[in-house]
């Protein structure tokens, strides 16, 4: 019904608006005849008549033995209606603030399995926002259960032309990944001093970081302008330290 779907778009249940439509109809009603007429039970009746009144759609007839019902003019109920969405729109200011300040605080995601890890890493190749990718990491620190990194990260820069800068600590190894991506003229790696060493595989692209570590088998990626964008300085500052590859 109508009259039903509009009564619920104004906060009534389903149960509500069934029992006030009932109410409007008989007149003057016992919870008997209401639960007769609507198919509900005398308990649920009596719970939903408690929140009609509540509401202001529903009044005890004075004068009665036996508590009697009567439904209140649905003009009543639409402007009890208007009134609230003045109300709200009253306070709409303070809460637009309230919902800027919650939008602002970073999107935190945790994920500890090895699929949910790798699905990170797939998310950042995939991520269509992304112009350019920063990294620091150790070849030694990466397990070889996540080397498929490697075809994501070389296909990002590859494929699709993304800027890449990667700052690596490594030792003795020089894997394949590192001679087939320098050739790349979208991309530039420098080694890490060797007092400096990286003991996990730390990604920033757009305002989202990646933070894997693989001794403690987590990923930790955080959403935030400002923390992306202080990380970034930070990178900059490591990358003018690096010897280039």
């Amino acid at each position: 019904m109508e009259s039903h779907k509009a009564l619920k778009d104004v906060g009534f249940t389903q149960n509500e608006a069934l029992v006030y439509t009932s109410l409007l109809q008989l007149g003057p009603s016992p919870i008997l005849t209401i639960a007769r007429r609507t198919g509900l039970k005398r308990p649920t009746v009596y719970l939903i008549i408690d929140e009609l009144i509540e509401k202001g759609a529903v009044a005890t007839v004075p004068g009665e033995k036996k508590k009697v019902f009567i439904a209140l003019s649905p003009q009543k109920v639409t402007e009890d209606a208007t009134r609230k969405v003045a109300s709200l729109q009253k306070a709409l200011p303070e809460l637009m603030a309230l919902w800027k300040s919650e939008s602002s605080r970073p999107a935190v995601k945790f994920f500890e399995t090895q699929e949910g890890m790798l699905s990170v890493y797939r998310e950042i190749s995939n991520d269509p926002d992304v112009k350019e990718v920063l990294t620091f990491f150790s070849f030694e620190e990466i397990p070889k259960e996540f080397n498929e990194n490697y075809g994501l990260f070389l296909n990002l820069f590859k494929e699709r032309g993304i800027k890449g800068r990667e700052l690596i600590s490594f030792g003795a190894s020089r894997p394949e990944y590192l001679d087939r991506v320098k050739r790349l003229p979208n991309y530039t790696a420098r080694l890490a001093p060797l007092e400096h060493k990286f003991f996990s595989d730390t990604v920033i692209y757009g305002n989202k970081i990646a933070v894997f570590s693989f001794k403690k088998h987590f990923t930790l990626v955080i959403e935030s302008e400002d923390i992306a964008g202080s990380l970034r300085s930070l990178f900059e500052l490591a990358w003018s330290s690096g010897k280039e590859v």
